[in-house]
């Protein structure tokens, strides 16, 4: 068995930082699938990725001559042999075809028939061959839906592809050629290297030549590593900190190639004059850069920050004083804004939305406001512990920052600009924060509001766009959902479940179709989209903390809206230790029930045709265990009313075990049968069982 070195380098134009990460696992993953279709073994795989390039190293590939075996499929065996087992024309022709044998053949024998087969053997591919063609189709499956064609080519790649370099070891495929480029062992040098060329004799070489010519750090964990390093210990020196940023750390490690960390500083006129979470949305999401936060006063922005460059030079003075430019710019952006903004106060903005329209048909950001105030009047039915005029003037200038200089510079910071204009405007906090909060949670593991009136609002507000949306057909598909529908009814869920708002979802949603002017004989019909949408949302919430999906289905299956019943039952059910026992008994009351003629059977028992012990003490039991969990389940105490009807299964087996269900007399045998529908009514009030077994 003979093992090399493979590597492949694919040289591109600069690739999308926020998903570079994602297309060289994807690269990575179908090489493996690729390597396993064509029987290909070897050690281990190494995957590189920079902004300007793709790379695997493929180490101890299996580059030996192999074979594999087919399958030559003949003619059925009906119609291989005459009457007198004798080959027909068809099997002689086929066996001529395939250079067989007919003594030789095997026959396959399935579901469908019997066929004649002949197992042949052929050689595989040489690696040399095979490698390229590997490459290609694992590059050609990389789909992240923004693919570009260049200079006529009748191709397709996330960016144009300049070089392709392919080794063997030592051994370059120079016959080799992917996206009409032929193969080569000249690695792209960093883009403003003076040496254009760095020549690779040896894909064991890989990537520590790229660091050795051009500083350029190959492998995205280690850069990344480098680079978190780098700014903590800059911060260390100014007796700073830098707060965790997952997202800003990948994007930044994906936009460069040979990170060079500096320090920048920043005037104190802005962070005096700009409130702190604006100037590190500025700083981060903007300038893509670290801010420095104070050790002692974690909200306290110190005036410094780290930004990093992919140029290393003699003089990085000359490289701050430019960054330290570019940042100032905006923060001055900011200021006059801000001073802008605040020639007029927050309320005054409320009738500037009357010139702004939320969609197409769904009128006015001003008539969505008030269509707001009306539905959280109604959400304030049912969580009364809410100040409601707070509620009331939270909504009322939820959307007045939306027609801000500041929000139309910085659309990202709706909310937070709201809350800080309403704070100088002296309302109240929790009006400010709720302000703030209601476009939480923005994605599926976002943080929720932290107040009971930003999740109220936050409700409402995600409820209003999404009955809007349905009321004019605008329903996303399976892959498309371009106004975020999803998140939104994800994000409802969340809030309703975790901070245990007891709110009627299905009264509050067909209240906002009413205010959207849905004729009330369509109401029922987009509701009832609207619901179905809503269970699909549940089903992902569920499994993605793991919960058994036949569970999950059980308790959905009602179709109901109240999310925190339907809670409280996958959780009981799921953390049920011995729920298996309950499943038996159910399925085999319900088998038993299966065939007969319920709706002809009067659901009154008479207590006169009981006349064995076993079931007048199984009626007793069943009125025992409806008066006991009356209140359990009023009060959605979905564990302790399991654990009691653990106690129906030893009076209900042994109804079965000596209790002739099928009796001689016809009306003893409805009056037992109405005894086991009741049993099933009581099952039936916890969950379809039928799902679970």
């Amino acid at each position: 068995m003979t093992k090399k070195t493979f590597l492949v380098e694919i040289g591109t134009e600069e690739l999308p930082a926020k998903k570079l990460k994602n297309i060289s696992l994807i690269f990575y993953k179908n090489f493996i699938n690729e390597l396993k279709k064509n029987n290909i073994s070897y050690k281990k795989i190494n995957y590189f990725s920079t902004p300007r390039r793709l790379a695997l190293q493929i180490i101890e590939i299996n580059t030996s001559e192999k074979t594999k075996k087919i399958i030559k499929k003949g003619p059925a065996i009906k119609n291989a042999f005459d009457e007198n087992g004798n080959p027909t024309i068809a099997a002689q022709n086929w066996a001529k075809n395939y250079k067989v044998n007919l003594n030789q053949t095997q026959r396959l024998k399935n579901q469908k028939g019997e066929w004649l087969i002949h197992y042949a053997e052929k050689k595989q591919k040489k690696i040399e061959l095979l490698l390229p063609i590997i490459t290609e189709v694992a590059l050609k499956n990389i789909n992240v839906n923004s693919n570009m064609r260049w200079e006529g080519e009748n191709i397709k790649f996330i960016r144009p592809i300049r070089n392709i370099v392919m080794l063997l070891d030592n051994i370059i495929l120079k016959e080799a050629i992917i996206f009409h480029l032929r193969c080569n062992n000249i690695l792209q040098s960093h883009i403003s290297s003076k040496e254009e060329k760095i020549y690779i004799t040896d894909a064991k070489e890989y990537p520590s030549i790229l660091f050795k010519k051009s500083k350029i750090i190959a492998h995205h964990e280690n850069r990344k590593e480098q680079i978190k390093y780098e700014i903590n210990k800059i911060a260390k020196k100014v007796n700073g900190a830098i707060k965790k940023d997952s997202l800003l750390l990948e994007e930044v490690t994906s936009l460069v190639e040979s990170p060079k960390v500096l320090l920048a500083n920043l005037k104190k006129d802005y962070t005096d004059k700009i409130p702190q979470e604006i100037i590190g949305y500025i700083i981060k999401k903007q300038q893509k850069c670290f801010p420095i936060y104070s050790i002692n006063e974690e909200k306290n922005i110190l005036p410094y920050f780290i930004f990093i460059t992919n140029i290393h030079s003699q003089n990085n003075k000359n490289i701050i004083l430019g960054n330290e430019k570019v940042m100032h710019a905006r923060l001055s952006d900011a200021i006059f804004f801000l001073k802008k903004d605040r020639k007029s106060k927050l309320k005054d903005y409320l009738k500037c939305l009357k010139n702004i329209s939320f969609y197409k048909g769904l009128g006015t950001l001003y008539q969505k406001t008030l269509r707001l105030v009306f539905i959280v009047k109604k959400i304030f039915f049912y969580t009364k512990e809410i100040n409601e005029i707070n509620l009331i003037r939270a909504t009322l200038l939820s959307k007045c920052d939306l027609v801000t200089e500041m929000v139309s510079e910085f659309p990202e910071l709706q909310g937070t600009i709201g809350m800080y204009y309403a704070l100088e405007n002296k309302e109240k906090k929790e009006v400010a924060i709720a302000i703030k909060e209601q476009y939480l949670p923005s994605f599926s593991t976002d943080k929720l509001p932290s107040t009971p009136i930003g999740s109220v609002l936050s409700i409402a507000d995600k409820i209003d766009t999404i009955s809007g949306m349905f009321s004019i057909g605008e329903i996303p598909g399976p892959e498309k959902d371009p106004f975020g529908l999803k998140r939104a009814t994800l994000g409802v869920i969340r809030i309703i479940i975790i901070k245990k708002i007891p709110i009627n979802l299905k009264r509050i949603i067909e209240i906002s179709l009413e205010k959207h002017n849905v004729e009330k004989s369509n109401i029922s019909v987009i509701f009832e989209k609207i619901k179905n949408f809503f269970i699909k949302r549940l089903i992902f919430f569920y499994e993605n903390q793991k919960y058994n999906i036949n569970i999950v289905q059980s308790v959905l299956a009602y179709e109901s809206m109240d999310l925190l019943d339907i809670d409280e039952k996958i959780k009981a059910i799921s953390n049920f230790k011995k729920i298996e026992s309950i499943i038996l008994i159910v399925k085999r009351i319900s088998n038993f029930l299966k065939d007969k003629h319920e709706k002809m059977i009067s659901t009154k028992i008479n207590e006169r045709l009981l006349i064995q012990i076993e079931e007048r003490k199984l009626l007793e039991i069943i009125n025992d265990f409806n008066y006991t969990t009356k209140q359990l389940f009023i009060e959605k105490k979905y564990t302790e009313i399991l654990l009691k009807t653990k106690l129906l299964i030893k009076p209900i087996n042994t109804f079965f075990k000596k209790v002739q269900i099928n009796h001689e007399d016809i009306e003893i045998q409805k009056n037992r049968v109405i005894l086991l529908i009741k049993l099933r009514k009581i099952f039936l009030q916890i969950t379809n069982f039928s799902y679970l077994y």
